[in-house]
């Protein structure tokens, strides 16, 4: 608008201008009030606005009648153009600024502008806040997510542009509660199975460090084992253990052997495994398997077999040995052929008896026996008819306080060899004049039936081993009184065939009491 109103005033001075008639100069240049020079070519143009005029008329770049602008010695200036006795004629004038005008108007409007300026910019700052404060707190909070942690609420607008993302977020959070419990869910499965294997694991990383260890294994290590990762040299102290498990490490095999561990000295079957052969992520895995009961069954085994080699031959050789003595012509003696007769009755009814425990204690239990109502009472009264001349020999008073009524379901012949084993025992290894208890008492489920007597009794260490075939705590006076060492393991395993347990109180010079407690009626499934 200013520049338009500059060119019509520019115009309106071009119609007043009068020309005189041009001189010899090549252009008349007239100042009227200091701002306005009038330029006429008359074909010997010099001077910058002159060969401006020229150069703008030579190149069309203006037509006749409008103004345009131009930059004369630095400056900017408005030139009108016209035409008048055939000279063009330039009207020339400093291009007018709002400044030169209506400067208070010009610094009004620098002052909007300013302000506008501030506003915006002050408006951008705060969406730049609300944009940044939005991202920070989202990326918070996929780092959250990503720590396992809960994500912080955001309030967002439904024409926030952040509405999208955050709603992807939500959603990449409860993806990964999910797929966290389901990892939970499996890794307490997992653990659970672990823990309830009858084998020691232990798992461990490239740089030895304990991933995972079971219960069976702090067992068998013989102290508890950290949960935090630790090197295994804290919990492995066996040599030959930890010699397995480096050379694992180094020569990425699989290594088996039977060793002893130091701290527990039970005996395991040990196999290191190497996981992920070849790559950084090598793992070892070490399995102990505790076959400390079998190597202690197989070492019962061996020792019965010993034994009962050695029970077998005792009588066997007496007999021979007599016999022999006998067809050597003692038999011509009678005294001396009674004496060896009764040996030889006496040894083969002794071996006869070794053969049928041995018998019971190695045939297998078929469960084909059925279970029946037992009165408690007969059974004790019929033991002890059986051992009437022991007592008697040994003058031993024999109390009884079992009830007459008091009657149990199991089975006959094992609950028989139970009773007649334990008053054997009470009786042939009680001292002279002594004393056998037998008491018998129920609840609502058992049957508790002992048997005390006044003999030797056994030591504390003799104890554990009571139970065990062919174990005597007197041997020679065991073999004297006709005992096989087997009436006690009996006892034992058919306790324990039939549901029960037994148990021992001793003290050595008083005697001991043998408890058997028994199932009323809930036998065995087999036996039903």
């Amino acid at each position: 608008m200013l520049y338009t109103q500059q060119g019509t005033h520019l115009a309106a001075l071009y119609q007043t201008f009068s020309d005189d008639q041009p001189g010899t100069a090549s252009t008349k240049q007239l100042a009227m009030d200091n701002h306005v020079t009038f330029t006429v070519l008359n074909g010997r143009e010099s001077g910058t606005r002159a060969r401006l005029l020229t150069k703008l008329v030579d190149q069309q770049r203006t037509i006749l009648g409008h103004s345009t602008t131009m930059t004369v010695n630095g400056q900017s200036e408005q030139v009108y153009v016209g035409r008048r006795h055939n000279q063009f004629v330039g009207v020339w004038q400093k291009r007018a600024t709002l400044f030169s005008v209506a400067p208070a108007v010009a610094w009004g409007m620098i002052g909007v502008a300013i302000l506008g300026l501030v506003a915006l910019l002050a408006l951008m700052a705060r969406r730049h806040r609300y944009w940044t404060g939005h991202l920070a707190k989202m990326t918070s909070n996929l780092a959250r997510i990503e720590a396992g942690g809960a994500p912080e609420p955001i309030i967002l607008t439904p024409d926030s542009p952040f509405l999208a993302m955050g709603k992807q977020i939500e959603s990449l959070h409860a993806a990964t509660q999910t797929l966290q419990s389901q990892v939970e869910i499996r890794q307490a499965t997992f653990g659970r199975l672990i823990d309830h294997l009858p084998l020691g694991v232990m798992l461990l990383d490239a740089n030895r460090q304990v991933l995972l260890a079971n219960s069976a294994m702090a067992e068998l290590v013989g102290h508890p084992i950290q949960e935090t990762k630790h090197d295994y040299f804290d919990d492995i102290k066996t040599y030959r253990l930890a010699r397995m498990i480096e050379h694992t490490y180094r020569n990425q095999k699989t290594h088996h052997k039977e060793l002893t561990m130091l701290n527990t000295q039970k005996s395991v079957d040990a196999s290191v495994i190497a996981l992920n052969r070849g790559t950084a992520e090598l793992q070892v895995l070490v399995i102990l398997y505790d076959v400390t009961y079998l190597r202690q069954v197989e070492q019962m085994q061996l020792d019965f077999v010993g034994n009962v080699s050695h029970e077998l031959k005792t009588p066997v050789t007496a007999i021979s040995g007599f016999a022999e003595t006998l067809l050597a012509g003692a038999k011509d003696d009678p005294k001396t052929l009674d004496q060896f007769l009764q040996i030889i009755y006496d040894e083969s009814s002794r071996l006869t008896q070794l053969i049928t425990d041995i018998l019971t204690l190695s045939r297998p239990d078929s469960g084909q026996a059925q279970a029946k109502a037992v009165n408690v009472l007969d059974l004790v009264n019929d033991a002890l008819k059986s051992l009437k001349q022991p007592i008697a020999e040994k003058g031993l008073e024999v109390k009884t306080d079992v009830p007459k009524d008091l009657t149990i379901t199991t089975v006959p012949a094992k609950f028989s060899q139970v009773v007649r084993n334990l008053l054997n025992n009470a009786v042939f290894y009680n001292r002279k004049d002594g004393v056998v208890t037998v008491t018998a008492t129920a609840d609502e489920k058992n049957l508790k039936l002992s048997v005390q007597d006044t003999g030797i009794g056994i030591a504390e260490n003799d104890q554990e081993r009571i139970f065990e075939r062919f174990y005597r705590v007197d041997k020679a006076r065991s073999r004297h009184n006709g005992g096989t060492g087997l009436g006690l393991a009996i006892v034992h395993d058919m306790v324990m065939q039939l549901g029960g347990e037994v148990t021992l109180a001793s003290q050595v010079g008083v005697g001991s009491t043998f408890t058997v407690s028994l199932p009323l009626a809930d036998l065995p499934r087999f036996y039903k």
